[in-house]
């Protein structure tokens, strides 16, 4: 399967977009506030013989990503007939359109059923910040998880190191815990906790400082043995590649749809065998089933579990797509219909 744009071909394809606004079933406390709507955008291709793909736009502007806006104008200046050598010249610096773009070619939506139809592939579950977390696992440990990601750095920093020691209680000796922090911590409260963790369970810890402050997130990763993991630092693959090129050596959290044309991400993990976990961007259904089916059939990408246990994230099934168990197989990528959701924005 390929997801990136194809190779020494002239071919000509009708190209289109639409903008979508979705509310979020329930609003998202970010560093950045309370995020309460997704804006984005779906592509479409159509192939001189009528084969027909589809990709998804999602930026995060507060990730460094384009706007919306800002992806839309290079859309109007793509023109309604475009060829594989045109969308190459958007820059680099559009990763998300890049990704949407790289995905609609309609060969990207063909992939290998059998060699996904082989792979199952674990998820993680999002868990709430605060004392909800204790209530919140024992059901999704019944339910089959085995990968936790347990917001913190959102109440007192004091309460909240106080419940780890009840977290990691109720965590079966064969089961996984993150712990993300959104880089909301100073200096000294990263500190507190790392050395927390230090004799921990604890699988890894991401983004405990803000991204600005690179020299504090090295010098973490030299002081502790727990593994550290970047993700706000990390939106683009360039990105990712600095950290790496500078001598990281712990996890990097890719929210693919934000990265660029998943072909590029796959060549730099198979070639560097960085450490990496897929996560959502928060993007649809149509986004997020590309990134997927990716995964499904280029399992080597990773080998820790998906970031995509998010839940309902717009409380419509046709944007959210299947409920996404403990385990990914290609059954979820069916119940994703991609021409309604192109259809609903008509």
């Amino acid at each position: 399967m390929s997801a990136g744009f194809p190779k020494g071909r002239s071919v000509s394809y009708r190209f289109s977009y639409r903008a979508y606004r979705l509310p979020l079933r329930f609003p998202l406390r970010t560093a950045h506030g309370l995020w309460a709507e997704r804006e984005g955008m779906i592509v479409r291709l159509q192939a001189e013989g009528g084969g027909v793909g589809w990709g998804e736009v999602a930026p995060i502007p507060w990730f460094g990503t384009e706007t919306v806006a800002e992806a839309e104008e290079v859309c109007r200046g793509l023109g309604d007939k475009v060829t594989a050598e045109a969308l190459q010249t958007v820059p680099e610096r559009f990763g998300c359109l890049r990704f949407a773009l790289a995905c609609a070619f309609p060969a990207a939506w063909l992939g290998d059923p059998a060699q996904q139809q082989a792979k199952r592939l674990p998820v993680t579950a999002l868990l709430p910040a605060g004392r909800a977390v204790l209530d919140a696992m024992p059901p999704k440990l019944e339910s089959g998880y085995l990968s936790f990601k347990w917001k913190v750095g959102v109440g007192d920093p004091a309460d909240e190191l106080a419940l780890l020691d009840d977290v990691l209680a109720q965590l079966p000796g064969y089961a996984k815990l993150r712990l993300d922090a959104n880089g909301a911590w100073d200096r000294r409260t990263a500190t507190k906790w790392l050395a927390r963790c230090a004799d921990r369970p604890v699988e890894f810890v991401e983004q405990p400082l803000a991204p600005a402050d690179e020299d504090g997130l090295r010098g973490l990763a030299g002081d502790f043995p727990v593994t550290l993991a970047l993700d706000e630092s990390v939106a683009r693959l360039v990105e990712a590649k600095r950290w790496q090129a500078e001598g990281w050596r712990g996890v990097f959290v890719i929210k693919p749809a934000l990265a660029g044309p998943l072909d590029e991400l796959a060549a730099w993990v198979e070639t560097t065998k960085a450490d990496v976990v897929l996560s959502s961007a928060i993007e649809t259904a149509l986004g997020r089933a590309a990134v997927l089916r990716f995964a499904l059939t280029r399992a080597e990408l990773t080998k820790r579990a998906l970031g995509f246990g998010v839940g309902e994230v717009f409380g419509d099934r046709r944007w959210d797509g299947p409920m996404l168990g403990p385990v990914l197989d290609a059954g979820w990528l069916a119940g994703v219909n991609s021409e309604e959701l192109w259809n609903t924005l008509n």
